[in-house]
């Protein structure tokens, strides 16, 4: 995507507090829609499945290093559909690289890239974008991008920002069988109820997208049961330390009940209260459930979780990955 100049950056924020995230995005171009990297693709035989994963990579400040991870893991280099989530675009902490395209060509993907926030809080940044990605290595026949309901407004938080939390909408052509893939962040700093909302929008997007078509649904659900204050998570640490679990995010996100509502299913393709992520408190990590794959009109056969901690104890990102198989 283009960049804008810092200082244009800083005087488009400036009618934030006034006007609203969405009055000042829409006078942004960037936030139009999904930018598409329809790279060349290696033929391929129409597969038996199709395998989906997610992948939060905390803003692909290791980008190298995770298209080596993403080459080398024998659960993930065939991946048919990547769901990505905080990929960057010319900041100065990932080396202001566009992080979408430097994946998608190492690992052969045609890629949508729709962006989410702009960055305002480092001047150096070159860009300061960061968004959601859909990878494909199915061609990718039409794109879009939805913003979603607002739960929160980043513009006062000391991370500031102009955006909002987006979803990616592709339609792929696997082997003539067209297939509906959405990539999606839901928001952090917010409510249970809230997030429901903005599931609520991407179904009725996707409805409208997609028809009656095979739909496949992956990324960060946020799904931490609470606000996702520091006070609400060192809490949840103490009683995870005593009971050794991770909350069962099903019984306390509503989001849940409009999937079913909807027809889509989400307990035969993800596992019961597994780490996700890792997020720090005053004494350790706390353990959450926050990435998801849904689907409808498929038939999930097998799925998994993926650790990004490296044998030296380093982490990719603070996000593992997780995956699923798909009949279509």
């Amino acid at each position: 995507m283009e960049a804008i100049p810092y200082s244009l950056r800083v005087r488009l924020s400036d009618d934030v507090p006034a006007d609203g995230q969405f009055r000042v995005m829409r006078r942004i171009p960037q936030f139009d829609g999904p930018e598409t990297g329809l790279l060349p693709l290696k033929a391929r035989k129409p597969p038996e499945t199709i395998r989906a994963a997610v992948f939060n990579v905390e803003h692909g400040y290791r980008i190298s290093e995770i298209a080596d991870f993403l080459q080398s893991c024998e659960t993930l280099k065939d991946a048919d559909i990547l769901f990505g989530n905080e990929f960057d675009d010319g900041t100065e902490r990932s080396g202001n690289i566009d992080a979408s395209r430097a994946l998608a060509e190492r690992l052969g993907y045609q890629y949508a890239y729709a962006l989410e926030f702009i960055e305002l809080v480092n001047p150096r940044d070159q860009k300061g974008y960061e968004g959601n990605t859909l990878f494909s290595r199915w061609p990718i026949v039409k794109a879009d991008a939805l913003y979603l309901p607002e739960g929160y407004n980043w513009y006062f938080d000391e991370q500031k920002r102009i955006g909002a939390r987006v979803a990616v909408f592709c339609e792929l052509d696997v082997a003539g069988t067209h297939v509906g893939a959405v990539s999606l962040h839901l928001e952090n700093r917010t409510s249970p109820e809230a997030r429901a909302k903005q599931v609520e929008a991407i179904l009725t997007h996707a409805k409208r997208m997609f028809g009656d078509l095979p739909v496949l649904i992956g990324g960060d659900f946020n799904t931490n049961g609470f606000d996702y204050s520091q006070e609400a998570a060192e809490a949840q640490y103490v009683r995870q330390q005593k009971t050794g679990e991770i909350v069962d995010a099903t019984e306390h996100e509503p989001l849940f009940r409009a999937i079913e509502r909807e027809g889509f299913d989400y307990r035969a393709c993800n596992g019961e209260r597994i780490e996700t992520r890792r997020r720090p408190t005053c004494d350790g990590f706390l353990k959450l459930h926050l990435d998801w794959i849904v689907s409808k009109h498929t038939t999930c056969v097998r799925h998994g979780c993926v650790s990004t901690v490296l044998e030296n104890g380093d982490q990719l990102s603070d996000h593992n990955a997780v995956w699923a198989d798909f009949r279509l």
